[in-house]
């Protein structure tokens, strides 16, 4: 079954709701991962969409190989998914734009979503084709939709979790119609991509043997709450902001030793060094630091590796996870982390 399928970890008994077809002649044959990244829609989009200010940005992952080569398809060239998840409740939104090599695979890819999944019914119209399911699961958020769109060689699946009922199929096509017209947009050439600044790539970690670059961007500071899994997220993104945190320096990477893993890291520039050893230390809790003030540990409630350190006024943190959400991060993480926090910590104190 091809990814965009598995990915969206959606049962095969779903509950058909509408599909719909039309003409474009975007393609999408240049574009890169920043410019698909840019396509993502901007916050205050999902949330006047969805109802609140209350949905929040998750860190990005850029799909690019060597990231999990072994099992993406020869013909998908890459992916790059966007999470945003509903404060307060299990409730979340993924947005993922994935580039296949031509037209006609992305073509094939919906008819396999199809074959998969049934026969569609009518329903809004948007880009090339548009599928739209549903499903009911046995999580905090239920009623789980999943809409499929193509546009030119580019297939975006949009996955919607609810915990209160299914949204209207009118609701989908709106949500659906808002996010393909700025994906239209970025491969028309009227949206384009602001690369990270050198001087904001600087404060990543340094090239070595260990990680590959996948992505890199600014986001703002609510990202490292969610990436982190903080169990009060509005009160500890309220402490950052008070500091003046608003934002951070965040890279995607691929872990060499084990492509199955995916490595976060992230730089936040606090007010002073106190303040960031403050924050950082609140962050590693009770998990030893060694004699440079470099905690590595495994969190038994996120499945994930964390590399938490100061250096000066910057806080620095590193999360090792699997690329599937049911899995826990492989023991693969740990040598890696070991050796990148000290070069890291090394780089940014010079």
């Amino acid at each position: 079954m091809i990814r965009t399928i598995r990915a969206t970890a959606v049962v095969l008994a779903m509950v058909l709701v509408a599909a719909a077809c039309a003409r474009s002649s975007n393609t999408g044959a240049n574009a890169k991962p920043i410019d698909l990244y840019a396509a993502e829609p901007a916050l205050s989009d999902v949330q006047g969409l969805l109802g609140d200010a209350s949905w929040w940005p998750g860190p990005p992952s850029f799909g690019v190989r060597p990231l999990d080569s072994a099992s993406m398809p020869f013909q998908e060239r890459f992916h790059v998914i966007q999470r945003y998840v509903h404060i307060g409740t299990a409730e979340t939104f993924d947005v993922e734009f994935t580039l296949w090599d031509s037209t006609a695979t992305a073509t094939t890819q919906m008819t396999n979503i199809q074959s998969a999944y049934g026969t569609s019914a009518s329903g809004p119209s948007v880009g090339d084709q548009a599928l739209y399911y549903g499903s009911q699961t046995a999580t905090a958020a239920p009623f789980e939709t999943v809409t499929f769109v193509r546009l030119g060689r580019v297939v975006t699946t949009m996955t919607l979790s609810r915990k209160d009922a299914f949204p209207s199929v009118s609701a989908l096509g709106r949500i659906a119609g808002k996010v393909v017209a700025r994906l239209k947009d970025v491969l028309a050439g009227k949206v384009h991509a602001n690369p990270l600044p050198s001087s904001d790539g600087a404060l990543l970690p340094p090239p070595g043997p260990d990680l590959t670059l996948l992505g890199s961007v600014r986001l703002p500071v609510e990202t490292v709450v969610v990436m982190l899994g903080f169990a009060s997220p509005e009160t500890l993104a309220g402490l950052l902001r008070s500091d003046n945190v608003n934002s951070i320096v965040f890279g995607d990477y691929a872990l060499d030793n084990d492509t199955h893993m995916e490595v976060r890291a992230g730089v936040l520039d606090f007010s002073s060094t106190q303040n960031a050893s403050d924050w950082i230390g609140t962050l590693r809790g009770t998990a030893a630091v060694d004699p440079s003030g470099i905690a590595t540990f495994y969190d038994d409630a996120s499945g994930q590796y964390f590399s938490v350190f100061t250096a000066g006024a910057r806080g620095a943190i590193m999360v090792c996870r699997s690329t599937s959400s049911v899995e826990a991060a492989s023991r693969s993480c740990e040598a890696p982390l070991s050796r990148v926090a000290p070069a890291w910590q090394l780089n940014l104190g010079a």
